[in-house]
């Protein structure tokens, strides 16, 4: 026990925990928010998921220790070896023979040591990993003889190999066959880790109770359950704003493929039919870090404005009318639409993005199986104001059902 009489925690986290941003950073902040109440918290950012942001005041306030190991100084020889074969198509095949996720190659036996050393200080009751592809890092835990080894909890969020396999298929789709094969491999490398990882954590947890199902079923003998991802309300809720042009908001990290498909979607399929419906102007917005050169090419269209990266999503919630969310593809559940929810505003989504969720359509989002859909649903959302109030009202009300204090039951013990 500590001073205060709580249990130390380490938390392993491949970016800054935060309140907003970043959905993965989200989790991870709900997470440390929940657990806090319970442990003295040691946060142990191993930064292979974005750059270490400097942590904010609630973190500071959440943890006892805030640690950066920047891993990326050791890379496994192989792996450079591979990077620095000029032919791509033999870099392709080395990089297929290559035994783990490439992520991975960032977990080397020194790397790891350093982190664990860096860690040193308080007997931990439990380690808490987040991503599989951290999993390496726990290996002194794991291996950690009794009774000195501690509870080991690992939040894989999604499941890893399925998603790469969807994003695949997108890959594929948009006529980029290497991509997909690397997307392929990858998947493979996922399942041969969890197969080798999975076993030896005394729990598992994801996000959807489907890859909860999928994981449990491959690996018998897991304790494997739901942490369900969670919102922090903002706040009082603005109304939409009143004047026109009717808004319609997309927010998403461009740096992941499915939400740069997402917008290029959007445009491609979906803009063309709904400028045939529209009972009036409108506009999107596409807001969030990392755009590519395709997504920022976006901004052409006369409706669509392609922002980057902002300080904070609250005002273009607020200046938005309707949210979407024309995702294709992902993994796990989709914080965005918790996000919109509790900002109070109408989602048009397609299956995809609305999986895993528990959401029904119709009640709390609109759902759109196909662009002459989606279309439709947005141009009903312009012509029937009283609509997208019912909606924002019960997609409000479902976010205030998921805020931080849902994970508290989940994550004892």
């Amino acid at each position: 026990m500590t001073a205060d009489g709580k249990p130390a925690l380490l938390f392993l986290s491949p970016l800054m925990p935060a309140e907003g941003g970043n959905g993965l950073a989200m989790r991870a902040g709900a997470t440390l928010e929940a657990l806090a109440t319970r442990y003295e918290i040691h946060l142990l950012v191993i930064p292979l998921a974005g750059a270490a942001a400097e942590p904010g005041r609630a973190v500071r306030n959440w943890c006892a220790r805030v640690l950066v190991h920047p891993a990326d100084r050791h890379v496994d020889p192989h792996f450079r070896l591979i990077a620095g074969v000029r032919d791509p198509q033999e870099q392709l095949k080395a990089l297929l023979a290559y035994p783990r996720p490439s992520i991975c190659r960032f977990a080397t036996s020194a790397s790891v040591r350093e982190a664990a050393a860096l860690a040193a200080g308080p007997a931990y009751r439990v380690v808490h990993v987040l991503r599989l592809y951290l999993a390496p890092f726990a290996e002194p835990y794991l291996t950690a003889p009794a009774p000195d080894r501690p509870g080991c909890h690992l939040d894989l969020d999604d499941h890893e190999a399925t998603t790469r396999r969807r994003i695949a298929g997108l890959l594929r789709e948009n006529g980029d066959e290497a991509a997909a094969r690397v997307e392929e491999w990858e998947a493979d490398r996922y399942e041969a880790l969890s197969a080798a990882l999975l076993p030896r954590f005394d729990r598992v947890y994801l996000a959807a109770q489907a890859d909860r199902d999928l994981v449990a079923t491959a690996h018998p003998g897991v304790d494997v359950t739901v942490l369900a991802n969670v919102i922090r309300p903002p706040g009082p809720l603005a109304p939409p704003p009143a004047a026109e042009p009717f808004t319609f908001l997309f927010v998403g990290n461009f740096d992941y493929y499915p939400n740069s498909d997402a917008a290029r979607y959007f445009c491609a399929e979906v803009l063309p039919l709904l400028r045939a419906r529209t009972p009036g102007p409108f506009r999107v917005r596409f807001v969030g870090a990392s755009p590519p050169p395709a997504v920022c090419a976006l901004a052409g269209e006369a409706e669509v404005t392609v922002t980057g990266p902002v300080a904070d999503v609250t005002p273009w919630y607020e200046s938005a009318h309707a949210v979407i969310v024309p995702l294709r593809a992902g993994g796990g559940t989709r914080i965005k639409i918790l996000e919109a929810f509790a900002h109070g505003r109408p989602v048009v989504s397609t299956p995809a993005g609305a999986e895993g969720l528990g959401v029904a359509p119709g009640r709390q989002l609109l759902v759109a199986g196909s662009p002459a859909d989606f279309a439709a649903d947005c141009a009903r959302l312009m012509r029937d104001p009283d609509l997208g109030r019912a909606l924002a009202d019960r997609g409000a009300s479902f976010a205030a059902q998921r805020g931080p204090g849902l994970l508290r039951e989940c994550l004892s013990g």
